[in-house]
């Protein structure tokens, strides 16, 4: 049965996940798996140590932990976060992270007609 305008089916599972977007070296690789007006989503695969710097997003973000562990940093706050963490980050807020370990997270950008990066 394929997709059609209700419903799609971003992904299969982890294996898939992890042959779509290996682990590079040092570094952190992402694609992008679902996009439309209301959410984008990316995953990306931080090799351990790899890290996100400082940064904001324009709209709301939701974060997800798929494997591995990051260290999530939001103003003073440090958050250690494993397989199934979650965080929420409302617009505008500076972030960053960290991988603690090779890890893959999940990024839900919120409204993303306000994003600007494409």
């Amino acid at each position: 049965m394929a997709d059609d305008a209700r419903w799609k089916l971003i992904s299969t599972g982890l294996d898939q996940l992890r042959e779509q977007t290996p682990f590079k070296e040092g570094q952190t690789a992402s694609s992008r798996l679902f996009s439309d007006e209301d959410v984008r989503v990316m995953h990306l695969a931080l090799d351990g140590g790899a890290e996100l710097k400082e940064h904001t997003a324009p709209s709301p973000i939701l974060v997800q932990v798929l494997e591995g562990h990051i260290r999530f940093d939001i103003g003073d706050q440090n958050h250690d976060l494993g397989p199934g963490a979650m965080i929420h980050v409302a617009g505008s807020v500076p972030h960053a992270v960290t991988a603690v370990s090779p890890a893959r997270i999940l990024i839900h950008l919120l409204d993303p007609r306000r994003h600007t990066h494409h």
